[in-house]
C-alpha cells in the first residue's frame, strides 16, 4: 500500500559514475491505482520522476540520488505501476540501477534524516535494473508495481 507521501530514491550500482551531460538520463513513468466507489478499478493519471537529476549532475558509482515528494494524501491509491528506465553514457557500466521508495506519514518523517539510515534495510525496494553496457549511452528499462 502506499503512504501518505512517499519520495523515490535510485542508487547507481553499475561501476562507473553517470554524468547527465555525458547523455546519462533517468526516466520513471508511474500511474497510482485504486478502488473506486463502485469498486471498479481506476487508474490515476501518468506522471513523470527524473529523481532531480538533471543537466550539470553526476551520479558516483554507489551514489544515491532522491525525487521529489509526492502527496498521496487527497488521491488515496493503493498501489502503483510503474516504468524505469535508465541510459548510461559509459561502456563499461555493468551492474544495477536500483530504486527505493521512502515513505512518510506527514511529510516530515522521513527514515533518511535518521543518522543510522541504510537505504537496503529502511526502504521499499522497487526494481533492481540491470545494465551491463558494451557502447555509450545505451539504454535499459523494466516496470515495476507496489
Amino acid at each position: 500500500m502506499v503512504a501518505k507521501f512517499y519520495r523515490l530514491r535510485g542508487v547507481n550500482n553499475t561501476g562507473q559514475t553517470m554524468t547527465f551531460d555525458g547523455a546519462a538520463r533517468i526516466a520513471i513513468r508511474m500511474m497510482g491505482w485504486k478502488l473506486g466507489a463502485s469498486g471498479l478499478l481506476t487508474y490515476g493519471t501518468v506522471f513523470t520522476e527524473d529523481l532531480g537529476f538533471s543537466a550539470g549532475e553526476t551520479i558516483a558509482d554507489a551514489g544515491e540520488v532522491e525525487g521529489a515528494v509526492i502527496d498521496n494524501s487527497s488521491d488515496l491509491f493503493y498501489g502503483i505501476k510503474g516504468y524505469i528506465s535508465v541510459l548510461h553514457d559509459l561502456a563499461a557500466a555493468s551492474g544495477n540501477f536500483d530504486l527505493y521508495m521512502e515513505e512518510s506519514d506527514a511529510d516530515a518523517n522521513w527514515l533518511s534524516d535518521a543518522a543510522s539510515f541504510d537505504i537496503t534495510k529502511h526502504m521499499k525496494f522497487l526494481a533492481g535494473l540491470s545494465i551491463i553496457n558494451d557502447a555509450t549511452d545505451e539504454d535499459s528499462a523494466m516496470n515495476f508495481d507496489i
